[in-house]
């Protein structure tokens, strides 16, 4: 496996490797497949609106749709015209008929930001339908046939909000005849209608009678004549008319509101409707002007927040506040419709009031203070990855940073917290890193990435690992810092090793020893032979591998390293092993597994152990290759090594099927192929054909993509 420090690997500790879900059951002494466990039911929908008028059309048009066999809706309309709450409060109604959950995701169509990627979404559901998060497959196709068949006999309703193009809700769409897609978008999704068989339902401003009463319920004004003009002039949008409301009921006359609204205020340019609607920044102006100071500068900065919502930490950082007291502000802002809440301690803007507030932070605050405020927002998310990476794998290098300059000692207690806060700001951290190259702070632009790389290793999220380690390489470019780009090549390396990319990474890994060599950094030149040796491997040149890592191991050696030492030595065995050298890969994992326990690395000691039950197996030592296999299979449940478990239960099998055991050997086998499917490996086919066979094997050895 890549690495990206001279620890030569992305691997932690047992004792900080999360186990995100349930590990499938041991094999000693158990001859029955382990049960199943049962499906989360997820109830991801928003908050229903308050006091939500009519849409009678609407929700009778969701209804006829919710009865069709496995149907598709498509709601459409322009901005603030309720879409969502459409959509959600008919979901609500609705919510008894699907017993098994409702999912829910902002797909971000029309966002400044770019859309969110089928993957990201699908990673999401998979998470809250109980797939442990290192079980999550790496390809989309992979997810999408893996959310289908976890559907499959469900009654589940799925809400894709805020869509901008069929072919990002395409991947999302359930099979089962019992579940139902809502899909919301200002575009019509005709290729949803013409190829998915969707029914469109539209979706335009209230009536002027509904938007009356929307208004009288929300304010108690029963001034007819002059509650009718003031909705009007709102352009009949849910939004404007609620604010228009909430103005009402703290005090403001409707003639003073007319009043500014005959003004000469200009309409946002994001709306493109009809004549009646070039009040709307006028109605957002009278919730900001009535502000105190704090909440109209938080206001106008938070926009500058690249990512859909914001945490209170952050909005601090933001608006250079104490969190207790930029709490306040918040639920301040909350409390006047210009924020919503949309997580436990998470913000986010209305979209439009979004695109109201970046224009008042562009006319009202001095191009340097929007700066300060991004530069304080990037230096916390720094300071934050650092701290989960020095969580999550405390072993690895990690980016150069000046310790406890954010005051705070432990931001995160455990590694649960540390992934969970990675989990949560990653729609935020991404597009921070192209904020950071905007401002010209390379710094903090190859440092966040490389910070990330681990936890988007242990995520899966290939795509973003890979344009992220790319920008860090830039970034350190301009900086002229060829540690940092060494560093940042072999990032870029490691993910597209992973991605089956080998020709690329072989290049990068090369161009990093070179540089390696030219600054005299032993340790990265270690790591860098070491990946290259790796990447033979996966290229199946064994013998150069073979010598390449023999090259590494002196440095490493020398550098003092044990613990690359032991990693290095067990891809060494593997070789040896390979080209037929059993007597030398056993000694070679005798050290390797000796050096590990020295430096408590599971992972190397895990692989260690299936090694030389690899060797046992090739010469036919079958009750020593059991031994083996067994601590191999216990340690890597340990450390939630589900991948390399599959491959030691599966070589377990065959050596038990050898002696008799055959009861011990099914379940290995019934384990292997659940944890190989749901990680979408193709090996589950092989494994599978051996359960059919009776458990008879071939080569059930560690794959060059294992854990080295």
């Amino acid at each position: 496996m890549s690495a990206d420090s001279g620890n030569n690997a992305f691997v932690g500790r047992a004792t900080h490797v999360v186990q995100a879900g349930v590990i499938y059951g041991g094999v000693h002494g158990g001859g029955g497949a382990p049960a199943a466990p049962a499906m989360p039911v997820p109830r991801q929908l928003p908050r229903a609106a308050t006091c939500f008028t009519d849409r009678s059309d609407g929700l009778v048009a969701l209804s006829a749709v919710a009865t069709t066999t496995n149907g598709v809706a498509t709601v459409s309309g322009p901005a603030g015209v309720g879409k969502s709450a459409l959509a959600v409060h008919w979901g609500h109604r609705a919510r008894d008929r699907y017993p098994d959950g409702q999912l829910y995701a902002n797909l971000r169509g029309y966002d400044r930001l770019a859309p969110l990627a089928p993957e990201e979404v699908l990673h999401g559901f998979l998470l809250a339908l109980g797939t442990p998060a290192d079980r999550v497959p790496g390809s989309l196709d992979a997810m999408s046939a893996l959310f289908r068949s976890l559907l499959d006999g469900k009654r589940l309703l799925l809400i894709a909000d805020n869509a901008g193009s069929a072919d990002q809700v395409r991947p999302l769409l359930p099979s089962a005849p019992g579940c139902f897609t809502i899909v919301t978008s200002r575009n019509r999704l005709g290729g949803l209608t013409a190829v998915d068989g969707a029914t469109p339902v539209q979706v335009g401003p209230l009536d002027t009678p509904h938007a009356v009463e929307l208004f009288r319920r929300l304010s108690g004004d029963d001034d007819g004549e002059g509650v009718t003009r003031l909705v009007r002039r709102c352009g009949r949008l849910p939004l404007t008319v609620r604010i228009a409301a909430q103005q009402a009921g703290s005090g403001t006359s409707l003639g003073e509101l007319m009043e500014e609204l005959d003004g000469d205020g200009r309409r946002l340019e994001s709306l493109s409707m009809s004549d009646e609607r070039n009040g709307v920044r006028t109605v957002f102006s009278w919730s900001y002007q009535q502000l105190p100071p704090a909440g109209a500068r938080a206001f106008r900065l938070l926009a500058l927040h690249a990512g859909p919502d914001f945490s209170v930490s952050t909005a601090a950082a933001l608006i250079d506040l104490p969190e207790l007291e930029t709490l306040r502000v918040l639920r301040g802002l909350v409390a006047v419709n210009m924020l919503e809440v949309s997580g436990p301690r998470r913000f986010a803007y209305h979209d439009l009031l979004r695109d109201y507030a970046r224009e008042r932070v562009a006319a009202e605050e001095p191009a340097e203070v929007r700066a300060e405020a991004l530069h304080r927002e990037l230096s916390h998310y720094l300071r934050m990855a650092d701290a989960a990476d020095r969580v999550l794998v405390p072993e690895r290098q990690h980016v150069p940073l000046e310790r406890g300059a954010d005051g705070v000692a432990a931001p995160f207690p455990g590694p649960e917290a540390a992934l969970a806060w990675c989990d949560s700001e990653l729609p935020s951290l991404v597009p921070a890193v192209d904020q950071a190259v905007e401002l010209g702070l390379d710094d903090v632009a190859w440092k966040l990435p490389v910070a990330l790389v681990y936890f988007l290793r242990l995520r899966r999220h290939d795509t973003h690992r890979r344009a992220l380690s790319d920008t860090a390489v830039r970034a350190a470019r301009r900086l002229d810092d060829r540690w940092a780009e060494t560093w940042s090549l072999i990032c870029v390396a490691g993910a597209e090793s992973d991605m089956g990319l080998h020709e690329a990474a072989m290049s990068h890994f090369t161009e990093a020893l070179a540089i390696s060599q030219a600054i005299g950094d032993s340790r990265w030149q270690a790591t860098s032979i070491y990946n290259i040796a790796w990447t033979l491997r996966l290229m199946g040149r064994h013998e150069e591998a073979l010598e390449r890592q023999r090259e590494a191991l002196p440095i490493h050696r020398s550098n003092g390293d044990r613990r690359g030492e032991s990693i290095t030595l067990t891809e060494m065995g593997a070789l040896s092993l390979a080209l037929g050298r059993p007597t030398s890969a056993f000694e070679e994992y005798e050290l390797a597994l000796a050096g590990a326990r020295v430096t408590a690395d599971l992972p190397t000691e895990a692989k260690a152990l299936h090694g030389m039950g690899d060797v046992c197996r090739t010469v036919g030592r079958t009750g020593e290759a059991i031994g083996w296999y067994e601590r191999a299979v216990d340690t890597r449940r340990r450390i939630g090594d589900l991948l390399g478990l599959a491959r030691s239960l599966d070589g377990l099998a065959e050596q038990l099927t050898a002696v008799g055991r055959a009861a011990e050997a099914q379940a290995a086998l019934v384990e292997a192929v659940a944890i190989l499917e749901s990680l979408g490996n193709p090996l589950a086919e092989e494994v599978r054909g051996r359960l059919v066979a009776g458990g008879s094997g071939t080569e059930p050895g560690d794959p060059p993509t294992g854990d080295a």
